[in-house]
């Protein structure tokens, strides 16, 4: 992951023989994608656009102790960015709970429904789709989160959600497999009329990301650092923050070149 993650002492690589014009520009850290230029872009939420993530671990582990155990750091990892309900089985069957994985679901539902309607914007999510909504840029989200909560979780940001084109849920009734398998990024791209492969994909989790290579698009990574490490190497790029996009003094190009980009024509 050295060669894909940002920092602020990396240096641009050399693009590749006959590569594709630089999806950065000719900034101060340009990064070559032998890839598309990109069309649309679509966002995973939970993590990524709403800081969502810690919330949905602190309330998992609240409905396990009610029933004497603990989620581990690392068990909690494997479980970001996948559906509720394949969380909720997921921790039934490996701790062995004496309850079925509805019945836990029935037991946390009240506690985060309270909880992720106060969820915060990440830094930078609401500036990125401002911008590029301004340019007339095509984005949609694709998300593991139920159509009801998504709703929850938006109600206090539908000021910068509304400019979001395309929404894809977990339960929507066209979407045949969940993350990590790459069904929800290709529902998204059917619906904004673009080919998978000139999609860009923002996704903080591993599962994500893993989705949205199998998609064949473009991925950005904005992980937790604890799943740093975890990222395929075949991510094509990562970030600390989506903020970083919007750093002019760090990155100079990183937004202007993307959002120079010819929207689709509508």
């Amino acid at each position: 992951m050295a060669e894909t993650c940002l920092n602020t002492g990396e240096k641009a690589r050399s693009p590749p023989e006959n590569h594709t014009q630089s999806l950065w520009g000719t900034g101060r850290h340009v990064v070559f994608f032998d890839r598309p230029m990109p069309q649309a872009v679509i966002y995973d939420l939970d993590g990524l656009l709403l800081d969502t993530e810690p919330i949905h671990a602190q309330v998992y582990d609240e409905v396990a102790q009610q029933f004497g155990v603990q989620l581990d750091p690392a068990f909690q990892a494997k479980l970001r960015g996948r559906p509720s309900r394949e969380t909720s089985r997921l921790i039934v069957e490996t701790l062995n709970l004496p309850v079925t994985p509805a019945e836990f679901l029935a037991i946390r539902k009240p506690i985060i429904e309270a909880r992720v309607a106060q969820s915060p914007a990440r830094p930078g999510a609401a500036e990125l789709v401002q911008a590029l909504h301004q340019r007339q840029f095509p984005q949609a989200i694709a998300t593991s989160s139920t159509q009801p909560a998504f709703a929850i979780k938006t109600q206090q940001h539908q000021h910068w959600f509304r400019l979001i084109e395309t929404v894809v849920c977990g339960d929507d009734p066209q979407l045949e497999r969940p993350k990590p398998a790459p069904d929800i990024f290709w529902l998204a791209a059917k619906r904004l009329g673009v080919k998978p492969e000139a999609c860009l994909v923002f996704e903080d989790s591993v599962s994500g990301v893993r989705a949205a290579l199998e998609a064949g698009m473009t991925v950005i990574a904005v992980p937790d650092p604890a799943d740093r490490d975890r990222l395929p190497s075949e991510v094509h790029y990562c970030l600390e923050s989506l903020a970083d996009l919007l750093d002019r003094d760090r990155y100079p190009d990183l937004l202007a070149d993307l959002t120079a980009l010819p929207a689709l024509p509508r």
